[in-house]
């Protein structure tokens, strides 16, 4: 059970672990297929950034407009597994690049939603509604529950609907060009479309929170800035923790380029920035590092920072994997310096060393992995 810090009186977020589970594998070949689904959704957010890019080209249609959240409760264990089903089988049927049957996949989703099982406090239970959040299917079986909703919903809808609605997971947000009872209507009608579907909602005519943006309204458009949760105390990792320096070098720059595509104005972009080195300081970062990240950042305009990734770093050498310790470093200059005995022996491993390993590191187990994982046993003294 997992306590949502940042909500009032910290509820619970039951976590089943689908670790070893018999229907773990099919959990990991369904989500292969629901993926590419849920990904057409109309109502479909990939990220912060998708999101960034989808506000930065609205514009208003009307003087008088709004902005609203909504929030399912509990998405997850709410979700009626026959009508999630149905849900699946509607989009399945519509994607002709399915190469098996729908009734197959079906039936192999039938069983990862009804095999649900759980120990707690020495008592085994069988979940008997919505899917566990622990296993691979999940996130995407609820897009695909969601999105058949919000089909249904717009379809019977005949009032004034908004000119913006997008969706992360459970997470909605939208811009309506109207009236404040319009808007309610609208979100009263989709709060009592399906009896086990409820939602939470925040409505604005100024700024809204969605995801880790602050979304305002700046007419014509829109603009965004970063949001912080209340609960969110910042603690990036301590400069002084036993990790490889390149990983810890790159952690401001990383957070400064995300300050960069969140905050759409310039000033706004600089007095965030200057919090985010504050951070860095109280984390005991040098401020040669935080300062030069900065500087790299500051040459990046927010249009650059919104532009697609391509990840060149793809390549073929063998890793040599090593749990991360400071005393490792003498290990990598023995493996460098002496490479050459590989790459010369032709009767062997010539044809397979041709290039240097790639280092890469693993983490080392530390304090919390020992005590999350650890049980408690009563013993008699």
């Amino acid at each position: 059970m997992l306590p949502k810090i940042h909500k009032t009186n910290s509820p619970g977020r039951p976590i089943v672990s689908a670790c070893n589970a018999p229907t773990v594998v099919i959990s990991e070949f369904l989500d292969g297929i629901l993926k590419p689904i849920v990904q057409n959704l109309p109502t479909y957010i990939k990220d912060s950034k998708e999101a960034v890019v989808l506000f930065k080209d609205y514009t208003f249609s009307s003087e008088s407009a709004y902005l609203f959240t909504m929030d399912v409760t509990a998405l997850y264990t709410s979700i009626p597994i026959q009508d999630g089903l149905s849900a699946m089988r509607h989009f399945i049927e519509l994607d002709n690049s399915i190469k098996y049957p729908a009734s197959t996949i079906l039936r192999l989703a039938e069983l990862v939603l009804n095999t649900t099982a759980f120990n707690f406090n020495g008592k085994f239970f069988r979940q008997v509604s919505g899917i566990s959040m622990g296993t691979k299917m999940g996130p995407n079986f609820a897009c695909l529950f969601m999105g058949y909703f919000e089909q249904n919903v717009l379809r019977d809808y005949k009032g004034k609907k908004p000119d913006l609605f997008k969706r992360y997971i459970d997470d909605c947000v939208g811009v309506m060009s109207g009236t404040l009872d319009e808007l309610n209507e609208f979100i009263n009608f989709v709060n009592n479309f399906h009896p086990a579907i409820k939602f939470t909602h925040e409505i604005s005519d100024k700024c809204v929170p969605f995801l880790d943006i602050s979304l305002s309204i700046d007419k014509p458009g829109l603009s965004t800035s970063v949001h912080y949760k209340d609960t969110d105390a910042h603690t990036y990792l301590n400069y002084n923790s036993s990790h490889p320096p390149a990983c810890k070098n790159a952690i401001p720059y990383s957070q400064l380029v995300r300050l960069r595509r969140l905050c759409s104005d310039d000033d706004d972009f600089n007095i965030k920035a200057s919090e985010m080195i504050d951070f860095f300081n109280a984390r005991e970062y040098p401020s040669d590092i935080t300062v030069k990240s900065l500087r790299k950042v500051c040459q990046l305009t927010h249009e650059d920072t919104l532009q697609p990734t391509h990840n060149t770093n793809a390549c073929d050498r063998i890793p040599l994997v090593l749990t991360y310790h400071p005393m490792n470093k003498k290990v990598i200059n023995i493996v460098r310096d002496n490479f050459s005995i590989l790459t010369e022996d032709k009767s062997a491993t010539k044809d397979i060393f041709q290039e240097p390993p790639m280092i890469a590191y693993r983490r080392d187990q530390s304090i919390k992995d020992t005590l999350v994982k650890s049980k408690l046993q009563n013993k008699e003294l």
